[in-house]
């Protein structure tokens, strides 16, 4: 079970969203899941992204939506699923820092 529960609602965000994975890749703390929830009539490639990103490390669980859901309930949506003792939340656009 990780310590920690990232949960990234997105929607058409492939412009920042590899910049914003790869800051939590680089973080120094790792026990960490990453669940990201795509929303419904995203089409730019998000999902693609991610997927690349999953093949690469387990860590990454991707949800998609099927109807549109919204920010709020999609975050629910992840939320319903997360493991971690902690939560922390991200927009696609975050930075995080190394630390």
């Amino acid at each position: 079970m990780p310590r920690i529960s990232i949960i990234m609602p997105l929607y058409n965000s492939a412009e920042f969203l590899k910049e914003s994975i790869e800051s939590i890749l680089y973080q120094t703390y790792t026990d960490w899941e990453f669940i990201i929830i795509n929303e419904f009539g995203s089409e730019d490639g998000s999902r693609e992204i991610v997927e690349e990103y999953m093949r690469m490390d387990k860590r990454f669980i991707l949800i998609q939506n099927e109807q549109k859901l919204g920010i709020s309930e999609s975050m629910n949506r992840g939320l319903e699923i997360a493991s971690g003792t902690y939560i922390a939340r991200m927009d696609a656009d975050d930075i995080s820092l190394p630390q």
